[in-house]
């Protein structure tokens, strides 16, 4: 028990019990206790995994067995229980986005600093193998100068899902609909890959559901700061939601990511290995899995260990997170671009003020 690390969750939903399973599975990581406002949650998660619950996650912050506090509420109230955490002395690993706004994400990174504690931010799309293996081509070089990246993000929520809970669809709690909840993955994927935004030009509105105050529907055109440019194109309209896809492409090749598989990998040199890289990815594309693309927890599956496992690591090497704080704010602050821009009617330039 020593030699692991101990991990609280605040927050006993749907994510939070994907945490737990997470934690309980990863390498070096222990659940201590969980805390949740609804009694019947907490006590639901901590039965399962004969931990301690709490209703008031102060008390569980003030364990000194627990060494990270895992973030699972509501985007709009990331930011106290984070500020919270920090100021208890404990590492921190926030669910994504890391906040709604760049002012309260801001507050998080300075809390942070101030407390000497780690911020690991749940992006674990960039843990997968392919994920990383594009990345690597991209560092390398390996498709010279990039000119153009998009993602094609193309969720299906029904009503019942925007109806499940009284902050989902709304601004100050979900903090945006289809790009800030379910696109974000991709936009941070894309901005990892391609760098720097510039500026953005986007449509955004809501066209399928009801009583929802944000977008279920939007279209931007981006420039980054290397000169290429970009589409990203996302929606929780489109029945019965389509497989995520990435395109890069670089004046020497182009790769494609759908959902977690690299099904493009096309150089005009290619090397051997790229050859059967190619040929593996072309397989891939006439393949879909049988998945129910509807429900929000098909892709989680046991995702988030390599989170977990990177946030033990971090601490026991006494480095960062891979996913830090201002690592995470990139994509956040893409997507209120996004969202100013829809608004105004014009493009707008990054970087954008804490204010947004």
């Amino acid at each position: 028990m020593e030699d692991t690390v101990g991990f609280g969750i605040i927050g006993c939903g749907a994510i939070g019990g994907a945490h737990a399973a997470s934690i309980v599975n990863a390498c070096g990581s222990r659940l201590v206790a969980v805390a949740d406002v609804s009694e019947k949650r907490a006590e639901s998660l901590g039965d399962q995994y004969r931990v301690p619950f709490y209703t008031d996650y102060r008390h569980l912050l003030d364990r000194e067995d627990i060494d990270v506090v895992n973030i699972c509420l509501p985007s709009g109230l990331h930011m106290d229980a984070c500020v919270d955490a920090a100021g208890a002395g404990k590492h921190i690993l926030c669910e994504k986005p890391l906040e709604v706004t760049l002012e309260k994400t801001d507050a998080i990174i300075e809390a942070v600093k101030e407390n000497c504690v780690k911020l690991g931010v749940v992006f674990q799309r960039r843990f997968t193998h392919d994920a990383l293996l594009i990345r690597k081509a991209i560092s390398s070089g390996k498709l010279g100068r990039l000119i153009s990246g998009s993602a094609y993000l193309k969720y299906y929520r029904d009503q019942a899902y925007y109806g499940s809970g009284s902050w989902r669809g709304t601004w100050k709690l979900d903090g945006g609909g289809c790009l800030m909840n379910q696109g974000i993955h991709g936009i941070d994927l894309l901005q990892w890959y391609m760098g720097p935004v510039t500026s953005v030009y986007a449509l955004t509105d809501t066209v399928a559901h009801e009583n929802i105050e944000v977008e279920d529907i939007a279209v931007a055109i981006l420039k980054f700061a290397n000169g290429a440019i970009g589409i990203i194109e996302g929606s929780t309209s489109y029945y019965p939601g389509l497989p995520t896809r990435l395109e890069i492409c670089g004046t020497n090749g182009t790769v494609a990511l759908r959902e977690e598989e690299v099904v493009g990998w096309d150089f005009i040199n290619p090397t051997r290995e790229d050859i059967v890289l190619s040929k593996a990815g072309a397989k891939r594309l006439g393949v879909l899995e049988d998945v129910d693309r509807a429900d929000p927890m098909t892709a989680v599956g046991d995702s988030h260990i390599p989170v977990i496992e990177d946030m033990v690591r971090a601490i026991l090497d006494k480095r960062d997170p891979a996913v830090t704080g201002e690592e995470a704010r990139k994509a956040v602050e893409i997507i209120l671009a996004i969202y100013a821009s829809s608004e105004l009617g014009q493009e707008v330039e990054l970087p954008l003020g804490s204010c947004q």
